[in-house]
């Protein structure tokens, strides 16, 4: 049953991170630079994630920290979503 609801949610979180990446940026060029750098970190995370907790699974012999890892993390994200979320504009600091 976890493993459908995990499922659901990535996709589902995946869908809103792109939605907010457009709608809270003030122009275009923002929104290039928010999606390029979300996208960047996310996937490296997405990517290192299954081997580091792979590798927690092997350290510590049980699934109970990497699953508690995961749980955390999956808190943290609902309160990042929950802030991405809310109705107001994200200014990106402009290079020089």
């Amino acid at each position: 049953m976890a493993c459908p609801l995990l499922g659901l949610g990535g996709g589902a979180c995946l869908v809103l991170a792109l939605t907010f990446q457009s709608e809270r940026a003030g122009s275009s060029g923002e929104a290039a630079a928010s999606a390029g750098m979300a996208q960047s970190i996310g996937y490296l995370v997405a990517a290192a994630g299954p081997l580091l907790l792979g590798i927690l699974h092997d350290t510590t012999g049980s699934w109970t920290l990497p699953l508690t890892v995961l749980a955390v993390l999956g808190i943290a994200m609902a309160a990042a979503g929950y802030g991405a979320g809310q109705n107001r504009h994200v200014h990106l600091p402009r290079p020089r």
